[in-house]
């Protein structure tokens, strides 16, 4: 089916299959008063108005603006803890039950926001049979919402004791990484390095054994070690290193000639009260970065995407432009999909948000409103308000 959207007053987009670096992070394209013309699920053509005269279907934009479907590279899912209750057809799983419902309306706020991809981080502390439930749970509920899900494999929150860890990371290596790899149910392993987290020794054992198993490493940084993690993060071939507040010239150095992405969470920094990621920096170092919630899926954090991409307007010092980039195709190459979604081009998948707005630079003016007019995932409208 041809489906033609016209009168945009503003399509802003990216360009690229990769990540933006440093400066090119601000060189948005602005086409005006333009129409995109689709076939099926793909970009066919970008024209200007009148260009295109045939379509099975016409969405009117009403002069608003349109973006790329925003892309949230880091979120979180733990089920409830444990609960049991029993009907006639013998015992229910009442954790997972509330699990799965708290995930599809998160799902769908998330939509309703404009957002078409999400990463999901499944936390394990090594026991291993909870991170599983939780990976079949996103892979179950993403097959039912048009949301595209990617899952991650998250070991966290090791051990105090010696003997504790060193049993939490054989549990990981020898049960939790195959049962993922066998069952399908992730992408990515990640692991928290750092205080509060694994060691740099234990991290980088943790994700080869999740590399040999097939899953793109990824790390979050933790406390004071954020350069090692970042160091560690490009060694191993992360596609992103995430939780970064700040980054020194070596880890900078190594991450651009990597091109690992650094995903930043300013509404974690907004929620906790604590100090703002040094983006302005790492920007101008050269750096390519990504935007993340970090929310929880149980209902902890900052949820809206345009209220963290806002924050990182306000007091991280981003243009408008590179916040868009960042929660755009920054965002999807830190999910390794930017040869797919993140930009407005021929040929990638017509994931879209066109705005209630007819200039994309007012969007961070208002923390806590919803810009978001339409959501069109795979040249679908799934969501109209």
């Amino acid at each position: 089916m041809i489906t033609l959207i016209t009168n945009i007053g503003q399509l802003v987009t990216p360009e690229g299959r990769g990540a933006a670096f440093g400066p090119r992070m601000s060189d948005l394209r602005v086409y005006e008063s333009a129409e995109i013309l689709l076939e099926g699920e793909r970009i066919l053509s970008i024209g200007s108005l009148g260009d295109h005269t045939h379509a099975d279907e016409i969405i009117d934009a009403e002069g608003n603006a349109v973006l790329p479907g925003l892309i949230d590279p880091h979120r979180h899912l733990r089920l409830p803890p444990a609960m049991e209750a029993t009907n006639d057809s013998g015992p229910i799983r009442l954790d997972v039950v509330m699990g799965e419902t708290r995930l599809l309306r998160g799902f769908r706020r998330a939509v309703a926001e404009g957002t078409t991809t999400v990463e999901v981080k499944c936390a394990t502390d090594g026991a291993g049979a909870s991170v599983i439930e939780d990976l079949a749970l996103a892979r179950r509920v993403g097959r039912v919402t048009p949301l595209r899900v990617s899952s991650t494999l998250l070991g966290d929150c090791p051990d105090s004791e010696r003997r504790g860890r060193d049993d939490q990371i054989s549990a990981l290596i020898s049960e939790v990484i195959p049962a993922a790899r066998r069952r399908r149910l992730a992408q990515f392993c990640d692991v928290t390095c750092g205080e509060g987290g694994y060691s740099l020794r234990e991290a980088e054992t943790i994700l080869r054994a999740g590399r040999g198993a097939g899953f793109r490493p990824k790390i979050h940084g933790m406390g004071r070690e954020l350069d090692q993690a970042a160091v560690l993060g490009s060694k191993l071939g992360a596609a992103s290193v995430d939780h970064l507040s700040s980054c020194g010239k070596r880890a900078s150095a190594v991450l651009r000639r990597s091109g690992a992405v650094c995903v930043l969470l300013p509404g974690t920094a907004f929620f906790f009260d604590r100090p703002y990621p040094e983006a302005r920096r790492m920007i101008d170092s050269g750096m390519a970065v990504a935007l993340g919630t970090d929310f929880g899926f149980s209902g902890h954090g900052v949820e809206s995407h345009w209220v963290g991409l806002s924050v990182a307007v306000e007091k991280l010092k981003m243009g408008i432009e590179e916040a868009i980039c960042a929660s755009t195709l920054n965002a999807a190459a830190a999910l390794e999909v930017a040869d797919e979604v993140g930009s407005i081009e021929p040929g990638k998948l017509a994931d879209l948000a066109i705005l209630d707005l007819d200039d994309y630079r007012d969007i961070a003016g208002s923390i806590g409103s919803n810009p978001v007019r339409m959501t069109i995932i795979a040249g679908r409208v799934v969501h109209s308000s």
